[in-house]
């Protein structure tokens, strides 16, 4: 995902800030998916990998389900799948990816299809 500002469950923002950031959070996913051209998919589970600053404290990939969720909901605007739901989405789930050198913490969102097996 681009990088910029992210979203956290530990942030206390004006609600109109949040809903700014939230706005373009949507936006930039939308586009991203767009601009690469994804196919439409009907059952998706999404992860998505923290890529934090190198620091000396933990992390919580957990504290940016704010951002994350943000991401899904442009995806969904895109038309990459069809909704949110749990009969179209699996996650977003946390993970950890290694630091990154330079500038801010980023998020890289994993996409994996979920096909069933005809029976």
């Amino acid at each position: 995902m681009p990088y910029g500002d992210l979203l956290s469950s530990n942030q206390r923002l004006h609600y109109m800030a949040e809903y700014r950031l939230k706005k373009r959070l949507r936006q930039e996913a939308a586009l991203t998916a767009r601009a690469r051209r994804q196919p439409r998919l009907e059952r998706v589970a999404v992860y998505y990998v923290l890529h934090p600053r190198p620091i000396k404290r933990k992390c919580d990939p957990g504290n940016l389900a704010p951002t994350a969720k943000a991401y899904v909901d442009g995806l969904v605007y895109a038309g990459l799948f069809p909704d949110d739901n749990s009969a179209h989405l699996l996650g977003p789930y946390p993970e950890m990816g290694p630091p990154v050198t330079t500038g801010g913490t980023r998020i890289s969102l994993v996409i994996v299809e979920i096909t069933t097996p005809s029976i």
